[in-house]
């Protein structure tokens, strides 16, 4: 065999002249690589290897990122380990270009044997990118960690979730979604957040049941579920998965009890928040009356109170109908017991409109009741025209 000394000037000039196929070009590399004798070196020939972006080097990258993983204990210097350092970031990298699947055992030992939190992002991303499957529990874990308590050192727990997020990113499994969620409501800086908020739409378009889940567990806080229930409206699902979720959001509200005068705000702001979903997506879902009601009678200002309205006016349904008409003919007895406030005031000229809007023959009585009321003009006549829109 050729003496390595003799080996090399050979190789480099059959290379400039263009000589090697790709495949006898890998050959030499590798066997450069393998002859080379310190993490210096090694690293030089794998930055050649890489810019000359030679195919089916993911081989050569996985090997030698499997004796990278057996020498770490035997690194001596700073210098050795920052070369050491450099190199797997490079090689995870290439791994990933490549997607090298073959490879993804090694990827997650990296992630377990390097201090450095860049190396560990680096592999976590490239795991993703490979979609290594078998490893995704692993990812999601790490994450969730990373979210759930601030680490000893901040800055590199930040680097580690920024390349768990991006992970998640490439996998795109809604299972990966919430994790991602919590890091972009998290202690983290608005660096990581921002990332975690640009790769929730690519992991899942359609996050209906994972933040259902969230609305639904007694486990989060009211401030968490309203940004649940927020980002379900700020994401690319269908209309009808974002009115399922409000109409949820709306009963679990009202099933919520708290005398904290700052959770009965963000309650009432949920609600608030669901209620303008479902008037903008639409529902038809009877099981919500009995929260459309309680929103009017009990909300916790006049903005929850006419949405109900606007909701039930939207609804299309008898029954819908009906609550409205009976909310009509309270206002017109409140207004003979002259018990009507500035607020019943602003109401009335809601309630109308309203129930015109429902074209249901069976709100004409409590419409026609207002003309024998002492209501003022301006009311009467909104009443006629309601009348009007009803076939």
């Amino acid at each position: 065999m050729m003496k390595r000394q003799g080996w090399i000037p050979l190789v480099m000039a059959m290379l400039v002249g263009g000589v090697l196929f790709a495949a006898e070009e890998l050959d030499v590399y590798t066997y450069m690589y393998e002859q080379a004798t310190s993490p210096q070196e090694r690293l030089g020939i794998l930055k050649n290897v890489a810019e000359a972006r030679i195919q089916g080097a993911g081989q050569l990258y996985a090997t030698a990122l499997s004796r990278i993983l057996l020498d770490v204990p035997n690194l001596r210097t700073a210098a050795e380990r920052q070369a050491t350092e450099e190199s797997v970031r490079l090689i995870v990298q290439m791994l990933g270009d490549a997607k090298y699947g073959g490879a993804a055992a090694d990827l997650w030992k990296t992630v377990q044997s390097f201090s450095n939190p860049l190396v560990k992002a680096d592999a976590l991303i490239a795991l993703g990118r490979i979609r290594a499957n078998e490893y995704f529990e692993q990812v999601v874990r790490t994450l969730q960690d990373l979210n759930t308590q601030v680490p000893p050192d901040p800055e590199a727990g930040e680097k580690i979730a920024y390349g768990a997020i991006l992970a998640l990113e490439k996998y795109q499994r809604l299972e990966g979604y919430l994790p991602v969620f919590f890091a972009s409501i998290g202690w983290y800086t608005q660096r990581v957040r921002n990332q975690a908020e640009r790769s929730l739409p690519l992991i899942a378009e359609n996050p209906e049941a994972p933040l259902s889940s969230v609305i639904q567990s007694p486990g989060y806080s009211y401030e968490v579920q309203s940004l649940a229930l927020k980002k379900m409206d700020e994401s690319a699902a269908p209309g009808a998965s974002k009115s399922r979720v409000a109409a949820l959001a709306l009963q679990q509200a009202w099933k919520a009890v708290t005398q904290d005068v700052k959770q009965r705000v963000q309650l009432g702001n949920m609600r608030k928040m669901a209620l303008t979903m479902l008037r903008r997506y639409g529902t038809s879902d009877t099981a919500l009356l009995a929260s459309l009601e309680r929103s009017y009678k009990e909300g916790i200002d006049f903005e929850e109170r006419v949405g109900a309205v606007e909701v039930l006016a939207g609804m299309g349904s008898d029954d819908a109908a009906r609550l409205l008409a009976a909310f009509l003919m309270e206002m017109n007895t409140k207004r003979r017991s002259n018990l009507i406030t500035a607020e019943d005031e602003r109401m009335v000229r809601a309630l109308i409109p309203a129930l015109g809007k429902t074209g249901k023959s069976i709100v004409r009585p409590a419409l026609q009741q207002v003309e024998f009321v002492d209501w003022t003009d301006a009311v009467k006549n909104l009443a006629k025209e309601a009348l009007g829109n009803i076939k």
